[in-house]
């Protein structure tokens, strides 16, 4: 927790002492950052702290920056803005933190791996990196509305926020400003490089980055877990691996997750990589089908310790148990390839802003994406026709919410995924979160001028909101997941390259292949097939029906106001909406579930005047 450079935050800090571990001071002498934990979390130095004159700066999360290195920039900080510098110069996943003259500055990263909240407590302004503190602290109530937005099938990382009223977040490319008169500002700081590297000028810069990215992540002499599915998100991590914990006298031991279905062709493709990743410090590990738990195993029984729900609500048992056998291993980190998808390609909107730009070649790219997708030409004409701006583009889709979801063959040119609500919310909650949506659409602006950027942008911190998560669950099990694509370096480095030299109907992932030419063997590049897990999530629907009606009997959300029982337990259970994205699924049961772990989250016990810790 960070804290002004006041008297009014002493009663605080007493409040919070019982488990606080660390504390450093202002200049003044008055706490500036309170926290728990040790300075070094699964094996990567998480806190680096460096004072010069009245100057503070704390690094804190996934990085390799000295103390040495941290005092050199507190030379060169005179202001607040000054830190601009610093953070655009990290490699990895940090939170930084400053305080000059008094006047403090905190910052995450660019996707949301890294957040930060804030609220008044008692008058004074602080902020957290999580949000159930501030809210036990504050004595705030749950917002129905905010609660509501987590059961769109797919949520904008806009309306990813704090679920209780007067609990904020700051916005990823935007740091807070906290005074000591307590006058607090939101300040942005980073915006999309321009669009307009070719992919061979731009996959140097790439390549760099998710060396720099990996090499974060690893310490001498540990052990590192990767995935390796063969594909080309996993298999780039686990060479980089390779080569980070061979020069530093560690082990890579690569995981991947056996499927039953025999369509699926991840274990050939993973099989090459295998024999071509040589040394004696990497050791293979296959889990085959039915060693991990099944998709849906514990979705009724409560994830603790998250202060927000986890979309990876249906393999939540999955992940704690490989970072339980990758920490038996000894692997303190597990590189994963999640975040390929979102920042290395861009979504066919790229066709709706190339129109525009290169008309002759957005034709070509037209005729390739309608092959591959089966587009039919009437909705490719109306997509390529709606010019709105993104404040109308939202507008228009809160008057939507309760629409059917677009049928599969549908081009989506839109700024975003549509924006729709199952079938089991209530029409009462459909329309407050409409109300908010044009409440919100009336000073919205994009995150980048282009369609495919803001697109790209927001699914980045979408994912970037789960793997904060997963970092949580992983974290107290064993091996800490890590999304080394969800760097600002390595986001920065893919954004700068033309749309439509980053995605191809002709090839698959070609700015990865370009990026990765002096890394992965050419045998491992040529890879034009994804895996396709629906035999996987079927079964597991199938096998472990119990506990989403053990999940949904007399859900909370119901007695919020905001699904009918049941509608939802009919359709969970059985007659699922044809054309219904499962990932509406996902979102209910995440909420629910953490609706129900709530019961053991930070709360503020009045009697003793302390704040409790979760379990």
């Amino acid at each position: 927790m960070a804290l002004p450079d006041s008297d009014a935050t002493g009663e605080l800090v007493g409040r919070l002492r019982s488990h606080t571990s660390f504390t450093h001071t202002h200049a003044s002498g008055r706490p500036w950052i309170i926290g728990s934990g040790p300075g070094t979390r699964h094996g990567v130095a998480s806190f680096v702290h460096a004072e010069l004159g009245t100057t503070r700066l704390l690094v804190t999360g996934t990085h390799s920056l000295s103390e040495e290195e941290l005092r050199t920039w507190a030379r060169r900080i005179r202001h607040l803005s000054d830190v601009d510098r610093l953070a655009a110069s990290l490699a990895g996943s940090v939170h930084v933190v400053a305080s000059v003259d008094g006047q403090v500055r905190v910052q995450g990263s660019v996707s949301g791996v890294r957040r930060v909240f804030y609220a008044s407590v008692e008058g004074t302004t602080v902020a957290a990196d999580r949000a159930d503190v501030l809210a036990a602290l504050t004595g705030a109530g749950l917002d129905p509305v905010r609660i509501a937005a987590r059961l769109l099938a797919i949520t904008p990382s806009a309306l990813i926020e704090p679920l209780w009223s007067g609990v904020d977040a700051v916005p990823p490319d935007s740091w807070l400003h906290l005074s000591p008169r307590d006058e607090t500002r939101v300040r942005p700081w980073w915006q999309p490089p321009a669009q307009e590297l070719s992919r061979a000028e731009g996959a140097p810069a790439l390549a760099q980055a998710l060396r720099d990215a990996v090499d974060a992540r690893v310490r001498t002499g540990t052990t590192v877990g990767s995935d390796l599915s063969g594909g080309l998100d996993s298999t780039p991590m686990s060479f980089l691996a390779s080569r980070a914990t061979e020069a530093s006298g560690g082990r890579l031991v690569t995981v991947r997750i056996g499927v039953a279905d025999p369509t699926h062709d991840d274990h050939i493709w993973a099989a090459r990589a295998q024999s071509l990743l040589d040394g004696g410090h990497v050791t293979h590990t296959v889990f085959r089908p039915g060693e991990l738990p099944d998709m849906f195993e514990r979705v009724a029984q409560p994830v603790v310790g998250l202060d927000e729900p986890t979309r990876w609500i249906r393999p939540v048992a999955r992940l704690e148990e490989t970072a339980r056998r990758l920490g038996a291993a000894g692997a303190v980190v597990h590189l994963t390839g999640h975040g390929g998808d979102e920042v290395l390609p861009v979504k066919p909107n790229y066709l709706h802003d190339l129109m525009r730009r290169r008309p002759a070649l957005a034709r070509e790219h037209l005729t390739g994406m309608r092959a591959l997708r089966r587009w039919p030409m009437s909705g490719v004409l109306r997509a390529l026709a709606e010019r709105k701006p993104y404040a109308s583009w939202l507008m228009d889709q809160a008057d939507s919410l309760g629409d059917a979801f677009p049928a599969g063959n549908q081009p989506l040119f839109g700024w975003e995924y549509p924006l729709r609500l199952p079938p089991w919310v209530k029409r009462d909650a459909v329309r407050a979160l409409a109300d908010r949506i044009r409440e919100r659409a009336e000073n919205a602006q994009p995150y980048a001028p282009a369609r495919s950027a803001h697109t790209t942008i927001d699914l980045a911190r979408q994912l970037g909101a789960a793997v904060r998560l997963a970092e949580t669950v992983t974290e107290r099990e064993g091996a800490v997941l890590q999304a080394p694509y969800l760097d600002d370096r390595v986001i920065e480095a893919c954004l700068a390259v033309r749309p439509e030299e980053r995605s191809s109907p002709w090839s698959y992932k070609p700015l990865m292949v370009e990026a990765m030419r002096d890394t992965m063997p050419a045998e491992s590049l040529k890879r034009a097939t994804k895996g396709e897990f629906s035999d996987d999530f079927f079964k597991g629907h199938q096998r472990h029906r119990g506990q989403l009606a053990e999940l949904f009997d007399d859900p909370l959300l119901a007695e919020l106001g905001l699904v009918d029982t049941g509608t939802l337990r009919h359709m969970a259970l059985s007659a699922y909406p044809p054309g219904l994205p499962w990932s509406a699924l996902d979102a209910t049961m995440a909420a629910e579930n953490w609706l129900r772990a709530r019961t053991r989250s930070y709360a503020f016990d009045e009697e003793d005047n302390r704040v409790h810790q979760p379990g």
